[in-house]
Parts: structure tokens; sequence; C-alpha cells
């Protein structure tokens, strides 16, 4: 009995061993804000740039979703812009997202090749289509966003549009892949876009507007947990709200304030107390944020906010970014509608 209770006894205990070898991880340090900055124009009429991502300063890649297939995908090799011809892109492309550069995916519309929503896949030499997401008695279908935590975790999200000869009106849905096949998480059955997509360990949100007949409804953040969509917040279009995530993270920005959602309520982490607030910020961790300003670009390094760069006399209004070690792209577009990417580089 003696020896029972001494084994019970150190099984009792070993949880708690194991948690005193658990280090503290170390706070971030501060991001660097010593950029050197210059602007690209690139070659897209009739085209209007969506999204970039990028595996080196060498190796970047951008896309909209006007123009041609001829240039509707644009690739930077480190030194030039031009637009990638090797394969016709077929699909309109709205968003980017990468693990390598033998792991990049695009999603849009199905183009030419199908109705459905389109995903493509570049193994690092060629792309090619990889999924069409279709449902019957839609009129379009487009993949707004794509995100992952790993090559076998990753997330689209879209919006089904339907017309019944006088009313338009959009379903919002979410697509997971698990490294060999994409399936669907959830479909609205409400009017919706499902504009983002971001995961937090078991949790997963998406940002999400109405649009009736070209106008545009209340802001929303929906948490999916067994394929239902549960509503945490809504608000009114004049209110800026963004989704993104840093570090394993998500974040969500009302108005000027960045929060975290915890235990059913959303708790303020910082604010943005400027007026040209854009609404949109990148990150590589905690204390190295990007904020998109109206005027340009500004940074918060966990103590305080200050621009890094302002934009020139000819305005931009930045969409996406690309976030490397040393480098750092923004694209947009400027006031005289050109496509733009604004590069930072650190300086040695």
């Amino acid at each position: 009995m003696l020896q029972k209770i001494l084994f019970i006894t150190v099984l009792a205990l070993l949880p708690f061993q194991f948690c005193k070898r658990i280090p503290n991880l170390p706070e971030p340090m501060p991001g660097k804000r010593n950029y050197v900055w210059e602007v690209d124009t690139l070659d897209m009429p009739m085209n209007y740039i969506s999204s970039i991502w990028g595996a080196s300063p060498n190796d970047v890649w951008a896309v909209g979703a006007g123009g041609t297939y001829k240039d509707r995908l644009q690739y930077y090799d480190g030194s030039t812009w031009s637009a990638y011809k090797k394969e016709a892109i077929l699909c309109t492309g709205f968003t980017l997202y990468g693990f390598s550069a033998d792991n990049v995916w695009m999603g849009g519309g199905g183009g030419w090749l199908a109705h459905g929503a389109g995903i493509w896949h570049c193994n690092g030499s060629k792309w090619s289509q990889n999924y069409v997401y279709d449902v019957e008695g839609s009129y379009s279908m487009e993949v707004e966003d794509i995100w992952g935590t790993t090559a076998n975790n990753i997330y689209a999200s879209g919006s089904i549009g339907y017309y019944d000869g006088e009313t338009s009106d959009f379903r919002g849905f979410v697509l997971h892949y698990d490294g060999k096949r994409w399936q669907e998480v959830v479909r609205a059955q409400f009017n919706s876009q499902f504009l983002t997509i971001r995961a937090e360990r078991n949790k997963l949100y998406t940002f999400s507007t109405e649009v009736v007949n070209g106008r545009i409804g209340d802001f929303k953040f929906y948490e999916i947990k067994n394929h239902k969509l549960i509503k945490i917040y809504s608000g009114p279009p004049t209110i800026g709200i963004c989704l993104y995530a840093i570090a394993g993270k998500v974040y969500f920005i009302i108005d000027h304030d960045v929060c975290r959602y915890t235990n059913g309520s959303f708790v303020k982490q910082f604010s943005i107390d400027f007026e040209n607030f854009g609404n949109q910020i990148w990150g590589r961790n905690e204390n190295d944020q990007f904020i998109r300003m109206t005027d340009g670009i500004a940074h918060y390094n966990g103590v305080d906010i200050e621009y890094l760069y302002r934009f020139p006399k000819l305005s931009i209004s930045i969409g996406d970014a690309v976030l490397l070690e040393k480098d750092v792209f923004f694209c947009g577009r400027s006031k005289d509608s050109k496509n733009v990417v604004v590069h930072g580089k650190l300086k040695e």
C-alpha cells in the first residue's frame, strides 16, 4: 500500500515539475525604424493591384483582379518588376499567401477555366490551378483571402453572388486545406462577404460585410465553431474594422483600438490616436507592427507610434503588405491611378 501511495504522489507532482522547466519567452525587441524607401510603378493597365507576397527580397509576387492574363500577375526578382507570362493566369487574382518560394497560393474568381472561385498554386517553377469551388445557382464566386499557419493548415474565405433578376446579394464561405485537399468549412445562409480569415490555435475568425445592390451594410466579426458562425461584433461601415494575426495571435481593429478577443470580450491592447489611421496593420511580432496611414506608413514598437515614411505629394493608398527580415513591401494605388509598390529596406 505504501508503494502505491508513493507512486500516485510522484505522478501528481510530475505536471508541476514539468511546468517549472518551461522558460518564459523573452519579450520581442522593439522593431527597427531606420528604413530606406523607394516606390516602383508596375505596368498593369486596367488593373488594380490587390495583394502581395514574397519568400525573399528577390522573390516577390503581386496580383490584381483586373487587366488581362498577360499582366495580372507581377514578379519582382530583386531589381525589376515584370509581368509573369510563363503560364496564362486565367483566374482573377485577389489574394496571395505562401510559406516558401515553392509553396505559394493565389485565390480569386475561376476565370475562363471555370465558373467557380479559383485557387492556384505555384511550386517554384510554374503556376497551376489547384482547386475550383463552385456552387450551383450562383452567378459569381470569389476567393477574397487565403491565410494559413502551416502548409497543412490553410484557410480561404470569400463570397458567392446571387441575382434573382432584381436584387443581388452574397453569401460568405470558408474553405480549409489539410495538405491534400480543400473542403468547405462553412457557408453562410445570410447576406455576407467573408473578406478576411485568420486562425489562432483552435479558434477561427472571419471579417464580413454586407453588400445589397451595391450598398455596403454593417461590418461584422464571426467566430467559426463546429462549422457554425457565431457573431461576436457588428458595427456600421462608418467605423473601420480589420482582422490580422501576429505570432500566432489574432487581433481585431475596431475604429482606432487594437483588441484581442478573450473570454467573450474584446480587450484593448493599444490605440492608434491618429486621424489618418487607415485601419490596417501588419506585423512581425507584437513590438514590430506596420500601420497603414492615409498619408504614409507608421510603426508601433510596443511603446509608441512613429511615422516611418510619408507619401510624396502624389498620394498612395496601400492595401496589402509582406514583411521579410530586412525588407518590407506595400502594394497600392497612386492618386493618378497607377499601381505601385512601396519598398522599405533596413539600413545595414
